[in-house]
């Protein structure tokens, strides 16, 4: 069951509520609570056992949330509360039953100065009001002797929000006139606050991504490189060397920033598994190819973002290894969620070690009982326990050791699998113009602003899905999510991390079917807010599988330039010129003009530049048409 233990003010998101989550305690080993505050993923929030129950206490903004349990990896739903319904996101291939918590606190209009209530943005100040449904006739934000009439912004399932924009403001005293639907009229205030400002590295603002899964891309070195990996994985060769080797083709298409997946010591081709967070990857090329692609990216003005996995580590790391051979005398045995002792049976081993194919192995293998957690039951990837402070250190210790040798931010992998508070605590050792993303792919809330500057933005991309892609909803209802995401998350919105597709999805060509359709989405990518990304590939058409697998789109890189599609290639280079030249489009604020049934029509705006995008997205592939416009 969930109960509401007291609202409290809240810095970031104006009032929170301490919601404690149970369920009745059967002789389970361990349990979690999952939810869309963390993409329903094992290992954020751990339960306790308590009275019979396992129980934990979060604080979550007002709103709609949707949760379950996991017990000893089971999922299982909340006996004691009959709200549940189909949830589901298209993003991350979620639908299933879930519980439904709602969370609303007294009062049916709310205001509080705060990170998405009250702040500033390149140069402009925005004030959000929140009512309840079908309140409000009008809203007013009165400053002295100003009154500013407030935007209807977006509605969800329980409020409406208003929002009016005003010149950057140091500090404000202002309240708000409400004229009710009823004819009342109400006044919320006065207030006398300055407004939050974003803490976000500068650099990222101006930036266009380009993400390599480096054994995918290019093969640099002449012979097989050096170093362990299983037999049998679908190898494809590619390595560092070969990604400096193409630096010039990321010039020419104009990406600026570079995100490479795991590039340390590992046993497979994605190297989600890693064996060694000091060093690169032999097969890559190592420390020293490493340090040679730094040198050649800051001579091209390129930053560069590499993948941190800290949610687990392999099997195969010495720290696990040292749990396997020693048993409760491991000094590594509180390092991961050991849940008996030997964490693997003899016969375990003794298959591991025996001379089967690899792919008969890993069968084989699947069929014994572990005793530690591990990533989506996968008995290679073992879960670090996060309430360690040794793993918090080593979690530090690692990003700082990299972002020493040049690399210019994390993506870290499974982050909303690892305590925001883990996350909370390595941010604050890390230098401030580190960029930090997370993958959490469901609602960021609860990650963003002192976790992490932006996340992998999956809501985005489900929004982006359902419109482009499903044709489930309108623009009008396309608009509306949008708003909403930009009500939710405030300024943490233009640090975001947007993508139409990547290494765990579909490719985006692949699911439209069609290149004017992609050509569309990827014109609003490019031209809304937030940090864009491609993935290799794009530019040139690359198709992938539908086959609903996380290796769907890691199709090899082409390098014949006959096999490209030049319409694709060529109109990615001008909207990623157009992204690189315009302040309006990095910083702008967002004014939509006219969203509706298929057509979407929008201005970003800053200062005096103004861009105007219109996107015609028909059914029919031959009428999707869109028009990128400086006013």
């Amino acid at each position: 069951m969930y109960k509401t233990f007291g609202f409290t003010e809240d810095a970031l998101f104006g009032r929170v509520a301490k919601v404690e989550f149970s369920i009745p305690y059967r002789g389970e080993k361990y349990a979690y609570l999952l939810g869309s505050f963390n993409a329903f993923n094992e290992g954020s929030f751990r339960m306790k056992k308590r009275d019979g129950q396992w129980c934990i206490k979060v604080e979550l903004p007002e709103g709609v949330w949707h949760y379950a349990f996991s017990l000893e990896g089971k999922f299982a739903l909340d006996p004691e509360n009959p709200h549940h319904e189909t949830y589901r996101r298209p993003s991350y291939k979620f639908e299933r039953e879930t519980n439904v918590a709602v969370i609303k606190g007294p009062g049916k209009l709310f205001h509080r100065p705060s990170a998405t209530y009250l702040y500033s943005f390149a140069g402009r100040t925005h004030i959000l009001l929140r009512a309840d449904h079908g309140l409000v006739e009008k809203a007013t934000v009165v400053l002295g002797n100003e009154s500013l009439a407030m935007r209807r912004k977006a509605i969800d399932e329980l409020f409406e929000y208003f929002e009016a924009v005003l010149p950057e403001k140091s500090e404000i005293e202002y309240h708000f006139e409400i004229r009710r639907k009823d004819g009342g009229v109400e006044i919320l205030g006065p207030f006398n606050a300055k407004p939050y400002e974003l803490e976000a590295p500068e650099w990222v603002f101006s930036r266009v991504f380009y993400q390599i899964m480096p054994d995918r891309f290019e093969k640099g070195f002449p012979e097989e490189p050096k170093g362990e990996a299983f037999r049998g994985e679908q190898f494809h060769g590619g390595d560092l060397v070969g990604i400096i080797k193409r630096l010039r083709h990321l010039k020419e298409i104009g990406v600026n920033a570079l995100y490479l997946t795991p590039i340390f010591e590992s046993m497979t081709y994605h190297r989600y598994d890693i064996t060694d967070y000091f060093h690169v990857d032999r097969k890559l090329g190592g420390d020293e190819v490493f340090s040679k692609l730094v040198q050649e990216l800051k001579k091209r003005d390129i930053r560069l973002i590499i993948d941190g996995v800290f949610h687990h580590t392999s099997f195969f790391h010495p720290y696990f290894q040292d749990v396997v051979q020693n048993g409760e005398n491991s000094r590594y045995r509180d390092f991961y969620r050991v849940t008996g002792f030997p964490v693997v049976p003899k016969e375990f081993l003794d298959v591991l070690n025996s001379d089967l194919p690899w792919t008969e192995k890993y069968r084989k293998l699947r069929e014994y009982k572990w005793n530690y957690e591990s990533f989506f039951s996968v008995w290679a990837m073992s879960r670090l326990n996060h309430e360690n402070p040794e793993v918090v250190d080593f979690v530090r210790e690692v990003m700082r050791y990299w972002l020493e040798r040049g690399a210019d931010g994390w993506r870290l992998d499974v982050a909303h699998g690892v305590p925001p508070g883990l996350w909370r605590k390595v941010r604050k050792a890390l230098p401030k113009d580190a960029y930090l993303v997370g993958e959490v792919m469901d609602d960021a809330r609860l990650w963003l602003f002192d976790a992490f500057h932006g996340t992998m933005n999956y809501p985005l991309y489900d929004l982006i899905l359902r419109f482009f892609v499903r044709n489930e909803i309108t623009a009008e209802e396309f608009l509306n999510g949008l708003e909403l995401l930009s009500a939710y998350l405030g300024p943490a919105e233009y640090a975001m991390y947007n993508f139409l597709d990547n290494h765990d999805t579909e490719r985006f060509l692949d699911l439209v079917g069609d290149k004017r359709k992609y050509l569309c989405a990827l014109a609003f990518l490019m031209t809304y807010k937030g940090i864009p990304s491609i993935f290799y590939g794009d530019e040139i058409g690359l198709r992938g599988q539908l086959d609903g697998s996380l290796s769907a789109g890691r199709t090899p890189m082409v390098w014949n330039p006959e096999e490209w599609d030049t319409e694709i290639l060529e109109t990615t280079k001008r909207l990623i010129e157009l992204r690189r030249r315009s302040k309006a489009l990095q910083l702008g604020e967002f004014v939509p003009v006219k969203f509706k049934g298929r057509t979407m029509v929008y201005e970003r705006v800053f200062g005096n530049e103004r861009v105007r995008v219109e996107i015609k997205y028909s059914k029919k592939p031959k009428d999707c048409t869109f028009q990128v416009r400086v006013l």
